[in-house]
């Protein structure tokens, strides 16, 4: 049965009407639209209350306003309210899935990311994207790998993606056959190839498929800039940069940063005035290069001419201030900033080693800023210099709380504040539960068990960090020798020395010194001296200090004399091989030789820090140096530690 419909036209009243439900639907949706501006925009500023109160007195939500929230909330890592979100939607797109995945990807939650991504029955390609990006991240590769390779359709960011994850863990070959096999070199992979080779160090290949892209662009350029900088080429670099076609502010930025790490001032400057339009990130970028070059006085000039500055111009200066050991004027030009953000905070509280960091810490927090990775490592590292667990643990509480466990950075400082606190045990266990690891993370648990003379466990944590993909650095073959050194083990020593070769290491001062400390420490003295000899002098200090060490210890005064006589010769204004010496020859009796080391000392107006201890009792922490008296306790103090000599002497061991 058919309905015959009659055609009305729409005339007076009844066009009126019509034109009037077309408005009301357009000023709707425009007020959803501006809505779900304002919700962005409040999770952008990390006021998550706001955005949150938006959202609910919203009369009408589209998916969008949900996925706004979803975002908003991965973002600012609120997982479990971001679940809750997600979980309550009426209606779920590809979008409100790939956010939701992408947010357990990225806070190391891969179980959880994959269950999703799983259930997901229309699987787009930045749906398949996120969920390998969050293997690649976690340092899960293969498992990456296998899940590219079933994606029935790729794009240039899924190669991409694979290719930066084989090259971040030195798979160089897994990515050239990669790349091999896609059908398309497109620009983008070419650019992540070009990234991938500077950051493995092979510059020639990175050269070679330069020079034979069909197309490049300033990312291509820049990325060959920096290639260069990477192995300190910077000539090379500057010929490349003058035939640069076009050269946007990165490049301009890239190529005098490369002169200022090469601590060549004055071509950076000269490049610098040459740049035709300097914006504040370039001027940002010239505070930073004086000040790691200690031109302060550069610094200054320069800030004062910037034409425009913003809040990272000002913590450059706050940070450049701490860098020269002037917390007093930092602290001064703190007060006065017209601005100041979580960086500038952060930046002040790590420039303390004190309890002013935690009154620093409380003050930032009245003013309504929310603690980041910064504030969180910088506060907590202070707790662990400190020997303050009862504030580890008060922030380690805070840590889960508001989902920083998934940061590596903070874990690495939490592991590395109960290490310091004597609390090995529970400095393993937070590793344990650390769910996204990388190399700094390893090192510190290593550090850890090194410095509490568990050299067999810190063996077998590089074994196993080796065995799960991780590159070990500079810092991890130190933390190895100092274990070596501290438990007397030379052939191990010898090993791992030897081993940095492997990994393209080269032997810094610090390696060097610590294998001679090694081998000082075990007697070893002509072995040490035939290593040290090895090295020009400017640069091995560190070692000749520690061989001296080793030469009093062992009472070898002979070899001492000469070394003495060549660390003085070449650095007179040492103050700690000044000391060490003249204690030597207090020891031995010789007062003339030590009374000329003190007046050199008095004559160079140096002097060598006291140092000092201190404990916490009850949140109150007491700082004691050598022969201090100024404790309100002191009589107390010394008569407990008078009762202990007794005690460890009857017990047959020499305290003096």
């Amino acid at each position: 049965m058919f309905v015959k419909l009659k055609y009305r036209p729409f005339i007076g009243k009844n066009l009126g009407n019509a034109y009037s439900l077309l408005r009301c639907f357009k000023l709707g949706a425009n007020s959803i639209f501006q809505l779900n501006s304002k919700i962005t925009s409040c999770f952008k500023r990390r006021d998550v209350k706001n955005a949150r109160k938006l959202f609910d007195e919203m009369p009408r939500k589209n998916v969008v306003t949900w996925n706004c929230m979803i975002s908003g909330y991965v973002k600012n890592r609120m997982i479990r309210e971001a679940r809750e979100v997600f979980d309550s939607m009426p209606y779920k797109n590809v979008v409100s899935w790939t956010a939701m995945i992408s947010g357990y990807a990225k806070n190391g939650r891969l179980d959880e990311a994959r269950r999703l991504f799983d259930l997901v029955e229309k699987k787009n390609v930045a749906c398949w994207n996120s969920m390998i990006s969050g293997y690649v991240r976690c340092g899960r590769v293969d498992e990456g790998r296998v899940l590219f390779d079933a994606m029935p359709v790729k794009n240039d960011v899924s190669w991409a993606t694979m290719i930066e994850g084989h090259f971040r863990y030195g798979a160089v070959n897994e990515a050239e056959s990669l790349f091999n096999e896609a059908s398309s070199k497109s620009l983008l992979l070419c650019n992540a190839m070009l990234v991938g080779y500077g950051e493995t160090m092979h510059i020639d290949k990175s050269y070679d498929l330069f020079m034979k892209m069909a197309e490049r662009d300033v990312v291509s350029w820049t990325c060959m800039l920096t290639c260069f900088m990477r192995v300190g080429e910077v000539d090379r670099a500057r010929k490349l940069f003058e035939e640069m076609p076009d050269k946007d502010a990165v490049a301009w930025t890239v190529m005098i940063k490369g002169y200022l790490d090469q601590r060549r001032v004055e071509s950076a400057r000269e490049l610098f005035d040459q740049m035709p339009h300097k914006d504040v990130v370039a001027c940002n970028s010239m505070l930073t290069g004086f000040f790691r070059n200690g031109k302060l006085e550069y610094a200054l000039d320069l800030f004062t001419r910037m034409p425009k500055r913003n809040v990272v111009s000002w913590n450059l200066m706050l940070s450049g201030y701490l860098q020269q050991d002037d917390v007093t004027t930092a602290r001064k030009f703190f007060e006065k900033m017209p601005i100041k953000d979580e960086t500038s905070w952060n930046t002040l509280i790590s420039g303390y080693q004190t309890e002013e960091a935690f009154i620093l810490y409380i003050r930032m927090l009245s003013n309504g800023l929310k603690p980041d990775q910064g504030t969180l490592t910088s506060v907590i590292s202070v707790c662990g210099i400190l020997a303050m667990q009862g504030w580890g643990k008060a922030m380690h509480a805070f840590v889960v709380k508001i989902g920083y466990e998934t940061d590596s950075m903070v874990m690495s400082s939490l592991i590395s504040m109960y290490s310091r606190c004597g609390f090995i045990n529970d400095a393993s266990v937070v590793f344990s539960t650390t769910k996204i690891r990388d190399t700094a993370t390893w090192n510190t648990i290593i550090v850890a068990h090194a410095h509490h003379s568990s050299a067999e466990e810190a063996f077998d944590l590089f074994d196993r960090m080796t065995d799960a993909g991780y590159q070990p650095d500079h810092v991890t073959f130190l933390v190895l020798l100092t274990a070596c050194a501290h438990s007397g083990l030379v052939s191990e020593g010898w090993k791992y020395l030897k081993l940095m070769g492997k990994w393209n290491l080269t032997p810094k001062p610090e390696h060097l010194a610590s294998m001679v400390d090694l081998l000082g420490r075990s007697g070893l003295l002509a072995e040490a001296f035939k290593l040290v000899n090895q090295f020009p002098l400017d640069i091995s200090t560190y070692a000749w200090g520690a061989l001296l060490s080793a030469c009093n210890m062992h009472g070898n005064y002979e070899l001492s004399d000469l070394i003495a006589d060549k660390i003085l010769g070449c650095q007179p204004s040492d103050v700690g091989m000044c000391v060490l010496q003249c204690n030597i020859y207090s020891a031995r009796g010789m007062w003339k030789d030590a009374s000329r080391i003190r007046a050199r000392l008095k004559q160079n107006q140096l002097k060598k820090e006291t140092g000092c201890s201190w404990i916490d009792i009850n949140g109150s922490v007491s700082c004691f140096s050598y022969n201090d008296k100024s404790h309100i306790r002191t009589e107390g103090i010394y008569k407990e530690l008078e009762m202990l000599s007794v005690l460890i002497e009857e017990l047959g061991f020499d305290i003096h």
